[in-house]
């Protein structure tokens, strides 16, 4: 499983705004960092949106990241929003709640005057904006009135520029147009029947899924540290109007270089219509940001890794989980661009690209895993019984590694321990190997990444020697 924090990655290391924001976000949001960095990157697509498209072929994607939450009540979910809102706001992002899941709320409706005349009254998804659906459970099960939600949100995510993302809805008055920007930031604790939706409605390869089961020891601990937290002040390494004036800099420079790239003044452009800035955005995207020679192997490999993942799979699953991958590659570009603009450059590189992979690629793990879980892998209990304690005599046998960080000791090579497994168990191929992993070994392991190598360790119920 994801190890749920996020110190280990490289991004976090190399670049101090993101320590500094989480920082923040810790303080209203406890032991949830994996949704604290997401949400960093939620507000950068945002602040990147008008001036920022990623060309793919003939067509383009936006940097927009938007996130699916599915996470135990009282967990700190819904306070979450708040640091995130209050940092969009200040750095003059349009930011806002979801409060009705009618279809005339979400894309617009028609009102008349005493005298008749006719008005539109955009819904909440039209426009530029970062939205909260706090218990997004509503999203999964519309009711009579709002039948169209789910499809009306899916278009609100497809790429700016390409049209795709303008919804329309055809009333007796006339038809609603309307163009959505919004990034969407969904929470839900998981209500009976969630898995059955996240397979099913397409909205989900288009989000960044995060779950994570919170015990009754984790809700304890941190009922003791908001305890801890009354009248405690804390001393920041980067103040909150610092992290506000990443996100209003960042705008300009990104305004600035589009309007070099099209001959404008920024004058020019704060005065023009959002049509036009559309077409000059669209018109410098090839010219924005450039990629060095690392950039497509990187790319390249992240594919494989993810599609690692699922190669050994049952057939049944195989194919449903596969689907979110498109959507994985699509976030490994947008990312790793936001890391070139955190960095503050203007060529994207294969580095940028392992960084963004090492989050996803966690987080699609993450997912899996609990997919997985749906439907149970026909072996008999003791059978896999039996096998689960190869799996234990091949890591105890395996080199051990500590790595200096919060992951503490205990790891071995993921590799070392399926070719010991395998001499064990009298397998000489790989994809045999993986099957018997994939069949008795989930729940067995974490895992983690070190640079390329993948390395496990015995989850802490099974660390005990001789279990």
């Amino acid at each position: 499983m994801i190890e749920h924090s996020v110190e280990h990655y490289e991004c976090m290391e190399k670049y101090p705004i993101l320590r500094g924001y989480l920082e923040h976000f810790r303080e209203v949001s406890k032991d949830n960092e994996i949704p604290g960095l997401l949400s960093f990157f939620f507000i950068l697509g945002q602040a990147a949106l008008p001036f920022v498209r990623m060309p793919i072929g003939a067509s383009n994607i936006d940097p927009r990241v938007s996130v699916f939450w599915i996470q135990d009540t009282r967990t700190g979910k819904s306070v979450a929003f708040e640091i995130i809102q209050r940092i969009m706001k200040d750095a003059d992002l349009e930011c806002v709640d979801y409060t009705t899941g009618t279809d005339a709320a979400m894309v617009g409706s028609w009102s008349r005057d005493d005298d008749g005349t006719l008005h539109q009254t955009p819904g909440i998804l039209a426009g530029q904006k970062g939205l909260n659906f706090d218990e997004g459970s509503i999203i999964l099960k519309p009711n009579q009135h709002s039948e169209g939600t789910v499809l009306f949100l899916q278009s609100a995510l497809n790429s700016a520029g390409t049209g795709r993302n303008v919804l329309t809805k055809h009333l007796k008055d006339g038809t609603i147009t309307i163009e959505s920007l919004v990034s969407l930031w969904i929470t839900t604790y998981p209500p009976q029947g969630i898995k059955e939706h996240v397979l099913d409605k397409g909205i989900f390869q288009r989000v960044l899924v995060y779950w994570r089961h919170w015990t009754l020891e984790m809700k304890r601990n941190i009922a003791h540290q908001l305890a801890d937290s009354v009248h405690n002040q804390v001393d920041f390494e980067v103040s909150y109007s610092e992290v506000v004036e990443f996100f209003t800099d960042l705008s300009t420079r990104l305004k600035q270089r589009v309007c070099e790239l099209n001959g404008i003044t920024v004058g020019e452009w704060n005065d023009s219509t959002h049509e036009l800035r559309e077409g000059w955005t669209m018109n410098s995207m090839y010219d924005m940001f450039s990629i060095d020679n690392s950039y497509r192997s990187a790319l390249h490999q992240a594919i494989d890794d993810y599609y690692d993942l699922v190669e050994n799979m049952d057939p049944k699953k195989q194919g449903v989980c596969a689907s979110f991958i498109m959507g994985l590659q699509n976030y490994t570009n947008v990312l790793a661009h936001h890391m070139a603009m955190i960095e503050g450059v203007w060529v994207v590189t294969g580095d940028h690209v392992d960084m963004a992979k090492e989050i996803l690629y966690d987080l699609y793990h993450n997912l899996i895993d609990w997919l997985e879980s749906e439907v149970k892998v026909g072996m008999a209990s003791a059978a896999k019984r039996k096998l689960q304690g190869s799996w234990k005599s091949a890591y105890w046998r395996c080199e051990q590694y500590d790595f200096n960080d919060n992951r503490g000791p205990g790891w071995v090579k993921k590799a070392e321990l399926m070719s010991i497994f395998g001499t064990a168990e009298n397998l000489s191929s790989k994809a045999g190997i993986n099957n018997k992993y994939n069949e008795s070994a989930t729940g067995l392991f974490e895992d983690t990444r070190e640079g390329k190598s993948k390395y496990v360790r015995l989850s802490k119920e099974h660390r005990k020697k001789g279990d």
